[in-house]
């Protein structure tokens, strides 16, 4: 555990002293596997899934906020969509303009979560969602997490029709029944989201788990961040698995559902072990009062450990040189012992 702490430790000093150049290198590499997968899952317009393209608007997104991140990757979604469908694009540009105009303007650090769950969806780990949620934020990420849910299922259905979507945007909408046949396609498209047993089983699902996960995590126990990560995750899987098979809805299936589970497990603890580092053996207790009201307080002091210093010792093997030859100097004849004949003349 000490050698994790001193790793630890290194990490963030390393990233103190570096962080203008690690920053942007992290993010780079973080905006480039999110338009990836755009690209491999969503990638219906040309120009936006270019290898130029999504190289260069990696480069960019990396020296700017992380709102406008955000806000770039929603628009790249949201043109993706509409490339191939004007009506499913406009719905969801509608949700994605709720949640920035509802909810963003007071807490647009969460506005993360519209990328990050879509993302997490299509890595099969979504479970990491509610965790890191539950942990760092307040229960009224349960709205921003709703929100990224809703938009992965939009992509997610649009996606499984866009054969049917491509041949519909080439039909003459001049001809009323051509327009009649495309319009009652885009109907059933939007009926199979908002009927989709899976979108509504997963904001159930990360709805009670993020409250579990905070409101055990809040609680003055030992550990609590260790049981709130294990118990999120029980939790999410049980009603994954039961409700599933009460509703009929299973988005991946037992063995990805038990796998992203194990996956998202490890991946909070991780988590925790960066950010919330206490030792649990030296708890104090303490209880003070003032004119009104009693005190009684819980310390748990942070794990701190000073990384080992490294010294190197530079041997200038020139200087030895010098320093040896100077020792070797021959002596002077004045210097030299004069021999003297101790014997004693008879």
């Amino acid at each position: 555990m000490l050698k994790l702490m001193e790793f630890k430790e290194k990490i963030k000093n390393i990233y103190a002293e570096h962080e203008f150049i690690i920053r942007p290198i992290f993010k780079f590499f973080v905006c480039l596997a999110a338009l990836i997968l755009f690209k491999f899952n969503i990638g219906f317009m040309p120009i936006l899934n270019m290898w130029v393209v999504i190289v260069a608007l990696a480069i960019v997104m990396a020296f700017i906020p992380h709102l406008v991140d955000v806000v770039i990757l929603s628009g790249i979604m949201v043109g993706n969509i509409f490339y191939i469908s004007a009506e499913l694009g406009a719905i969801l540009l509608i949700v994605m303009l709720i949640m920035v105009v509802m909810f963003l303007k007071f807490t647009p650090e969460q506005g993360v979560f519209l990328v990050l769950v879509p993302l997490a969806f299509m890595l099969k780990i979504p479970f990491i969602i509610p965790l890191v949620a539950g942990l760092l934020c307040t229960p009224i990420a349960i709205v921003s997490v709703t929100f990224g849910t809703v938009v992965y299922f939009i992509l997610e259905t649009v996606g499984s029709h866009a054969q049917e979507l491509q041949a519909m945007s080439t039909v003459d909408i001049q001809k009323v029944s051509d327009a009649e046949v495309a319009m009652a396609n885009v109907g059933g498209i939007i009926n199979d989201i908002s009927s989709n047993p899976n979108m509504y089983l997963a904001i159930l699902a990360f709805a009670i788990t993020i409250g579990v996960v905070y409101a055990i995590r809040r609680m003055s126990i030992d550990n609590a961040w260790a049981i709130a990560i294990v118990a999120g995750t029980v939790l999410d899987l049980v009603i994954t698995l039961v409700c599933g098979m009460i509703f009929r809805a299973d988005y991946f299936g037992i063995k990805v559902v038990v796998i992203g589970s194990a996956v998202s497990l490890v991946i909070a603890y991780i988590l925790q072990f960066f950010v919330f580092s206490v030792d649990y053996s030296r708890t104090e207790h303490t209880q003070f009062e003032d004119d009104e009201y009693y005190y009684y307080v819980k310390a748990v002091p942070k794990i701190n450990v000073t990384a080992p210093a490294m010294n190197v010792k530079r041997i200038n093997a020139q200087r030895r040189k010098k320093t040896v030859a100077k020792s070797e100097k021959p002596v002077k004849a004045s210097e030299q012992p004069v021999a003297t004949n101790d014997k004693v003349k008879e």
